[in-house]
Order: C-alpha cells, then structure tokens, then sequence
C-alpha cells in the first residue's frame, strides 16, 4: 500500500522538473506556424531548429544537427539541393542536402558528431566555407539569426552566381 503513493509522487516529481520555463520562453519566441505549411520538413526555416528538436519529453525527435541554407543575405530565398559539407574534429565527414524549403538536419540517432566541427556549402559546382568553427550548438539558427547584426552575422546564405536561385 505504501508503494502506490511513492510511485505517484516519484512520478509528479517527474513531470514537474520536466516543465522548463526558460525552454518555453525559447519556443513561445519562435511564433505560430506559417499557415499552409503543415509540421515536418519544410516547416520554419531559418529558425533554431535544435529549440524544438531537442528530444526533451513530449517534443518532436531530437536533431544533433540542423539549419537552413538560403540563396542569398538580403532575403528568405531557399537553396534546394545545396550540399552542406560537416567535418567532424575527428576528421568524419558528413553531407546534408537541403530540401525545398533550405532545410538539412540529421537525427541524434542517426548522426551524433564531435565538436567542434567545420562547415562548407556547395552549390552549382562551386563552394564556400565557413571561416569559423561550430563549437557546440548544432543548431545554425543559434548563431545565424536574423537580422545581421553584432549578436550575429545573418541567416546561412550561398549568394547564388549570376542571381539565379534554382
């Protein structure tokens, strides 16, 4: 009969260090959804995917790395089929492809890499590396926030030759 009641309490104990406020903040900061753009693949690009995709309890798969690749800095042009190029410290390598909204990521189930990590882009046979390193946020939203500004240098863009997105 003891049993039953340390169970519930070890269990609402649980569910209580589960509520995060400071992790709702981040997620109510994000906003609604664009309308007409169902939940999965091609939904917000260009935001900091890893705030959702965390893993934590009730929330969609974790993600160990992701982000979106646009055509140019000025505007929200997707990059489809851009080849996003990560070289662990270890010197594993592993490429994304962008989808029709921009976005790549990698499940943490599928892809777990080890920081830090240099990234490279890859478009129409030519490609760009990233002059920094990734040290620990495999979300590029982190860093790669809109607008550019001192806090960030701008959403990942290619700035496609000849101004032609595909």
């Amino acid at each position: 009969m003891r049993r039953l009641p340390l169970a519930l309490w070890l269990v609402a104990a649980a569910l209580a260090a589960s509520c995060d406020p400071v992790h709702e903040q981040q997620i109510d900061a994000l906003g609604g959804e664009t309308p007409g753009v169902p939940r999965g693949p091609l939904h917000r690009p260009g935001q900091p995917c890893i705030v959702c995709h965390d893993g934590a309890i009730g929330d969609p798969p974790a993600f160990s790395i992701a982000g979106t690749v646009f055509a140019y800095g000025n505007d929200a042009t997707p990059l489809p089929d851009a080849t996003v190029t990560i070289t662990s410290v270890d010197g594993s390598v592993q490429t994304f492809t962008a989808n029709a909204a921009g976005n790549f990521y990698a499940s943490a189930n599928d892809y777990t890499p080890k920081y830090p990590l240099h990234v490279s882009l890859t478009s129409g046979g030519s490609t760009i590396k990233m002059v920094s390193h990734v040290g620990g946020n495999g979300s590029c939203a982190f860093c790669h926030s809109d607008p550019t500004g001192p806090s960030s240098p701008g959403h990942v863009y290619f700035n496609v030759p000849n101004g032609v997105a595909p």
